[in-house]
């Protein structure tokens, strides 16, 4: 029932490769507002043309960020319960009673994340050696990803009330 380590990265490298796209494509948009911003600035060279460009770089940063968090956060608190890259895979993403869960949790979910990379990745690797295949992110919002289809087989079989533990 519980999506294993090997599909659950391919669907990271799914996701990865939309949001570069989506990063290139929104960089490119933001890089066209910036240089029409920029123009009154590069006319007359002053103090605050070096802060626009620092400012600049900051929403830069922050719209990378955003992107990444909205997209997961969303996706998987969405009716679809996953991103495009899990649900290629068969994979979503539920609660201990197999529902979805809020963009709250999705958010924990993405932003704890974070203690995975600064663990070298061992709370990534973490989802192919518990018994769950719960990564560390999974533990700390406890959620469980799981395939699609037998989730669906099993709420069919029991009704959606009762199937309460995964």
């Amino acid at each position: 029932m519980y999506s294993g380590f090997w599909k659950r990265l391919c669907a990271y490298i799914i996701d990865g490769i939309i949001l570069y796209v989506a990063s290139v494509i929104l960089g490119s948009v933001f890089t066209m507002f910036e240089y029409l911003l920029m123009i009154p600035f590069a006319l007359n060279l002053t103090q605050s043309a070096t802060t626009f460009v620092w400012v600049t770089v900051g929403a830069r940063f922050l719209l990378i960020i955003a992107t990444g968090w909205l997209y997961y956060a969303f996706m998987e608190s969405s009716k679809w319960k996953a991103t495009l890259g899990k649900l290629a895979t068969g994979s979503v993403v539920v609660d201990e009673r197999n529902e979805r869960i809020s963009f709250a949790r999705a958010s924990g979910r993405y932003w704890s994340k974070l203690i995975s990379v600064c663990t070298l990745y061992v709370g990534f690797i973490m989802a192919g050696f518990t018994q769950k295949k719960q990564a560390l992110h999974d533990m700390i919002a406890k959620t469980y990803v799981v395939d699609k289809n037998v989730l669906e087989l099993q709420a069919e079989r029991y009704g959606n009330a009762d199937v309460r533990e995964i």
